[in-house]
């Protein structure tokens, strides 16, 4: 779940890349920058990540779950992980994408629009008809997300769950590469292949 505020983000652009076990101590310093409110917001009350092992078993286990992608965005000086997230197929929900990223305060704001931007063609790209954000109902930063984007949220004993179709994001690049098609075979003249068709 997103962990955005108000806020300023920096004018250097950077990108997100994948994360690997190489990573672990860079996750786990990212994860124990977060103060403790953030820490019990994204990973649970009963989550203690003072302590440089605690944070790497939670480090750990992100980039070595089982069907778990782990992704980053680091800084200028690829140094310190500005925003750490990580997704993966919910069981017994066919098509189904739980998602989930914290980001250091210095970069939030807007940061969970440029997540989504980067996130969802990918998501798409891999199969998944829907996002499933997961989040604690006293979260109000990721509530106020899921009202401003018009999703429907539902709670239950303070766990609260929200979904995202990834249709319009498949349509879009549906019809990105239609045209890209016909740009291209109007510059070798000939009839275009529809290759959006093919998503």
């Amino acid at each position: 779940m997103p962990q955005i505020t108000t806020g300023h983000a920096p004018t250097t652009i950077n990108t997100f890349v994948d994360l690997t076990i190489n990573d672990l101590a860079a996750v786990a310093v990212h994860i124990q920058s977060l103060d403790p409110a953030d820490r019990q917001l994204r990973f649970g009350s009963g989550v203690d990540a003072r302590s440089t092992e605690a944070a790497q078993r939670i480090a750990r286990s992100m980039l070595q779950g089982s069907n778990v992608t782990t992704f980053g965005m680091w800084d200028a000086a690829h140094e310190r992980l500005l925003v750490v997230g990580c997704y993966g197929p919910v069981p017994q929900k066919p098509g189904t994408v739980e998602t989930g990223t914290s980001a250091l305060p210095e970069v939030r704001g807007g940061m969970s629009q440029r997540i989504s931007d980067w996130l969802d063609p990918r998501l798409v790209a891999e199969g998944y008809k829907r996002i499933e954000w997961m989040f604690y109902e006293q979260n109000e930063r990721v509530a106020a997300i899921a009202k401003k984007w018009g999703l429907k949220v539902t709670c239950y004993q303070g766990e609260c769950h929200a979904f995202i179709d990834l249709q319009p994001t498949a349509n879009a690049i549906k019809d990105w590469l239609d045209r890209l098609d016909q740009l291209m075979a109007a510059v070798r003249n000939e009839p275009p292949d529809g290759a959006g068709a093919k998503l």
